[in-house]
């Protein structure tokens, strides 16, 4: 088993462990419903992504066919550095991306019909959404040279991030909101899966919140408890070829 699948089993069984015995939002669905669908689509796009995106990774390194810039940087850690930050830009970027445009955002909706947030939420993603997400990451990793190991340490904090601000964990609120300052946070993502339009405007952010703060996009929920989830118009979100085929529904 690689470090990534490692992180991955052990952050869903540490989160999911403290969601079902410190629960924020008490789940209307059973664990089978809330969680299989979700699951299901994580296998999906782990599949694609190694039979597309992994392989072109594959062929970037082994032939080593890159501008890498980041050779000019002579400090290894500094070269992380640049890449985590460059990536984690690129991710919100993306984010707003799928949700400024009516053709992404067919696709990204697949995410926002959770009406029961919960860690396996982490892989509730339209396979085409996640295959277009990594070709800008494929020209950032050709462009700037980013190196295996940076790239693997970004998928890896981000693994945990996303499992983590997933997660139906009642986190003190003292302790999310401190933390909100660097990462996102339970209680910050929550308010972006709101039922609420206007709510789901804020709060791109995957790993540092800084790109909120710094695009006027952050937005700490006031009571938290208080957001209600998900798209109400998709409630029967838990049949899983509903989710696969959501794009192609006429409104």
């Amino acid at each position: 088993m690689d470090w990534k699948s490692l992180t991955v089993l052990s952050s869903v069984l540490i989160f999911g462990f403290l969601e079902t015995i410190f629960p924020f939002f008490h789940f209307k669905y059973s664990f089978n419903q809330r969680t299989y669908p979700n699951l299901f689509l994580g296998v999906i796009n782990v599949s694609v992504n190694s039979l597309t995106i992994a392989f072109l990774l594959h062929q970037i390194w082994q032939q080593k066919f890159w501008l890498g810039f980041l050779h000019l940087v002579e400090l290894p850690w500094l070269a992380a550095t640049i890449s985590f930050v460059i990536i984690d830009l690129y991710m919100y970027v993306w984010h707003r991306l799928m949700h400024s445009s009516n053709i992404t955002w067919q696709f990204h909706q697949v995410h926002h019909t959770e009406m029961s947030m919960n860690t396996s939420t982490a892989y509730r993603f339209h396979t085409v959404e996640v295959i277009l997400s990594n070709v800008p990451k494929l020209f950032l990793i050709w462009l700037l040279g980013i190196k295996p190991s940076y790239l693997l340490f970004y998928e890896i904090t981000l693994a945990i991030e996303l499992i983590f601000h997933h997660s139906n964990w009642a986190l003190p609120w003292k302790l999310d909101k401190f933390l909100s300052y660097l990462i996102v946070t339970p209680n910050i993502h929550r308010l972006h899966h709101s039922q609420s339009f206007q709510d789901t405007q804020f709060n791109y952010a995957s790993i540092l919140t800084i790109w909120d703060k710094l695009f006027h996009t952050c937005s700490y929920p006031k009571y938290p408890e208080k957001i209600q989830l998900g798209l109400t118009e998709y409630r029967n979100h838990l049949n899983i070829l509903n989710l696969i085929f959501l794009p192609l529904r006429k409104h």
